[in-house]
């Protein structure tokens, strides 16, 4: 089993172009291994959601990952190629939320021949991944806490595919995290992150801790239009 730890640092956007239809936008960044100064790797996804009613959304987009250079001995950047669907539906308690959302990836990653060249090879493979959510607002009246949230989810990562051999489970996502509201359009959020991962060959395993930093924009571009 390795232990180790990253830091991330993540974007989501969120921009509302009709009663129904959303445009949705993430970067991510995520440092090597025990280190905060150096990235690993880079991802960037846009997508389209729809809101199918209150309580329904489905969506759809791309995601873009470079395996950024990280040793001293490899020179070159992995890419990996994502689109992805997903549908999400979502419930109300008083004034907590639950939130569920199985997404299907389809991933086309680049091989690497040596520490300095790609392969013309594209390995290809689905994930399946279902997560779970629950966000309780911390205190219901006025004052600081009014605004904080906390978040408490699970993800858990399944592969398939005829490259798929010993790792058909892929990892486990469990985090906990404190969401700050400034207002409407813009949100904090400080949260802890272990993820368990089994590796291709299945007989080795990785645990990770990671801590996020996150920032959520949300614009109504609707209102823009009427201005």
């Amino acid at each position: 089993m390795e232990h180790t730890s990253q830091y991330w640092l993540t974007y989501f956007g969120k921009f509302r172009v009709s009663n129904q239809l959303e445009l949705i936008a993430e970067s991510t960044v995520r440092s090597v291994d025990h280190s905060i100064n150096k990235a690993s790797q880079s991802l960037v996804l846009l997508g389209l959601s729809w809101n199918v009613n209150g309580f329904v959304k489905l969506a759809t987009g791309y995601q873009h990952i470079s395996l950024l250079p990280n040793t001293s001995k490899i020179t070159v950047t992995q890419l990996e190629y994502r689109p992805w669907q997903q549908i999400q539906v979502f419930k109300s308690f008083s004034s907590n939320k639950i939130t569920q959302r199985l997404r299907i990836e389809e991933r086309f990653r680049k091989v690497l021949l040596n520490d300095s060249i790609l392969t013309p090879e594209t390995l290809f493979n689905f994930r399946f991944r279902y997560l779970i959510s629950a966000e309780l607002p911390l205190s219901k009246n006025q004052g600081l806490l009014k605004n904080i949230s906390l978040i408490l989810s699970d993800e858990i990562f399944i592969q398939a595919g005829k490259q798929v051999v010993y790792n058909y489970f892929d990892q486990n996502r469990i985090s906990t995290s404190f969401r700050y509201r400034f207002n409407e359009g813009n949100t904090l959020e400080f949260c802890y992150i272990n993820l368990f991962q089994q590796l291709p060959t299945g007989n080795n395993f990785r645990n990770l801790n990671i801590l996020r930093l996150s920032y959520f924009q949300n614009l109504d571009l609707r209102k823009a239009r009427k201005g």
